[in-house]
């Protein structure tokens, strides 16, 4: 399944980067090198990769606060891991790690 993706402009800084999966809301944080405790693209697993920091989730206006639900949530290791939504985590951790991946040649 293809799920759209959409980095939010404007308010990125530092390497931490927003935007929308579907009807979801994320946030993470995208080294410019891989580290050692980022999670692994092609496994999800903690090691090399370029994101240390994610978090996917849906807020849920009540009628006095806002509900947040986490679907997942890596802080240099998982700490939330809705398995239903895997392919969902995978396919976002990828793009993010092809697209900040890229290095311009002059």
């Amino acid at each position: 399944m293809a799920w759209n993706i959409k980095i939010s402009h404007g308010k990125n800084r530092y390497g931490y980067i927003r935007g929308e999966i579907d009807s979801f809301s994320w946030y993470a944080l995208v080294h410019k090198e891989e580290v050692d405790y980022g999670i692994n693209p092609y496994d999800l697993e903690e090691g090399k990769g370029r994101i240390s920091r994610l978090c996917i989730y849906k807020d849920i206006p009540m009628s006095a606060y806002t509900k947040r639900l986490i679907y997942a949530n890596y802080r240099r290791k998982w700490e939330v891991f809705n398995s239903s939504y895997e392919a969902m985590i995978k396919e976002l951790v990828e793009y993010l790690d092809r697209i900040y991946s890229i290095k311009l040649v002059k």
